[in-house]
């Protein structure tokens, strides 16, 4: 493993290349960036259903976004016949009119939230709220919303990063939380990074994982420990990166830089 000054260089060296809205075509990101309404609840929906490969996700945002829109106290009520990988349609249909109801409660998600000192007892808190509103769904319902004990629950994770850290990609929309509350959301490539770099010994989404993962991006950035992932996942949602020399080192254009060789 490297010195913690190289991995610091090489980080924010590619955060100013790739942290900036040229490049959120590639993120679930993009319809909250692209869309007017309701940002919060756009953001929320493009986050938990992002799952699966780039293309399909992105289908059926759009798809989704383009049928019950985009304000959440006005979603609509019959089902539009959609369905995406584990969810089937009575699931999709109750996802709509749960978030209905928590919004026409709550008045937004970051309300549920702020409803607790810290934004860990937040999360814990939002996820009472959604076993208590999900009930009576079924399993592809609850499959959107991993326990955030034993889980890494990424997809709640890169929400959380959308709207509290603000900069080119991310929205700031919330004001109770700071971003050095965040951990760092563990995704395929995050956790391909951190194994291959010798920061954890597997690449299970798990808790102990997160937490492992999170604490070598705060000595990195102690206000801003998620500041990297954008970045980061960039180079291997565009370039094919390993985190580590590989075959995808001879076309990418920052061999030369690249702290992953040698």
């Amino acid at each position: 493993m490297r010195e913690l000054d190289e991995y610091k260089s090489f980080l924010e060296d590619i955060y100013k290349e790739y942290n900036n809205r040229e490049w959120i075509h590639t993120d679930p990101i993009m319809f909250p960036h692209g869309y007017e309404g309701n940002k919060e609840f756009m953001a929320i929906t493009a986050a938990v259903f992002a799952y699966g490969n780039v293309k399909a996700i992105q289908g059926f945002i759009r798809s989704f976004l383009d049928y019950y829109g985009t304000d959440p106290h006005h979603l609509k009520k019959e089902g539009g016949g959609l369905y995406y990988r584990f969810q089937k349609k009575p699931d999709i249909e109750f996802y709509a009119d749960m978030m209905t109801r928590i919004y026409g409660d709550f008045g937004s998600i970051e309300n549920i939230f702020a409803e607790r000192e810290t934004l860990e007892e937040g999360i814990l808190h939002f996820d009472s709220v959604i076993k208590t509103y999900s009930q009576k769904a079924d399993t592809g319902l609850h499959f959107l919303f991993p326990n955030p004990v034993t889980s890494g629950s990424k997809r709640l994770r890169m929400f959380l990063r959308w709207m509290i850290r603000k900069d080119d990609v991310d929205f700031g929309l919330w004001t109770k939380f700071q971003p050095k509350e965040l951990m760092m959301p563990i995704d395929t490539h995050i956790l391909r990074f951190a194994h291959n770099n010798g920061i954890i010994s597997s690449t299970g989404a798990t808790r102990k994982n997160l937490e492992t993962v999170s604490g070598f991006f705060r000595s990195l950035n102690p206000e801003d420990p998620a500041k990297y992932d954008f970045a980061l996942t960039r180079l291997g949602i565009a370039n094919g990166c390993k985190y580590m020399s590989c075959s995808a080192c001879t076309v990418c254009r920052r061999c030369g830089t690249c702290i992953f060789i040698g």
